[in-house]
């Protein structure tokens, strides 16, 4: 099973990892929060649960960026995971803050079979970046989960 989920569980890293976990939809928005397949993302054990059960802090937003930043560059952290749940506008802004000075190690985000055509865009004003997939799984219900990890920041 370890193999199955992201990379965070691996060991060997010198720093604490930061991990986004989001569901979008195929146009790029945030799903309202009433959608069945945001439901399923939401309780579902293959969904958000999963990664709840397996880090060691939530990010919240409002949450004090540089202290994050000492404490994901401290020796004591050297396997601790944080995760942030992007969810809702609040949420996005904490996506904003983590991108504007590179703090993302991974993102892993369910694309729901649905074109909103209007919404809450997931990724406006985020610094430009480059991500390599590192696995994607398909579920029955047409939702497709893929686990991005950062490989470089663009200039």
């Amino acid at each position: 099973m370890r193999d199955d989920h992201a990379s965070f569980l691996d060991g060997g890293n010198d720093m604490a990892k930061i991990q986004i976990i989001a569901a979008m939809t195929m146009d790029g928005f945030l799903p309202k929060a009433d959608e069945n397949l945001m439901q399923w993302v939401m309780n579902d054990a293959k969904g958000f649960p999963y990664w709840h059960e397996h880090s060691i802090y939530r990010l919240m937003p409002h949450y004090p960026l540089l202290d994050l930043l000492a404490e994901k560059h401290s020796d004591n952290n050297q396997s601790d995971t944080y995760i942030a749940e992007i969810s809702d506008k609040d949420s996005i802004e904490l996506l904003r803050g983590l991108s504007r000075y590179n703090l993302i190690d991974e993102m892993v985000i369910y694309i729901l079979p649905i074109i909103a055509g209007k919404g809450t865009p997931m990724f406006d004003d985020l610094t430009p970046s480059r991500w390599s997939v590192h696995k994607t799984t398909l579920f029955s219900n047409g939702i497709t989960r893929i686990i991005y990890r950062n490989s470089c920041i663009l200039q």
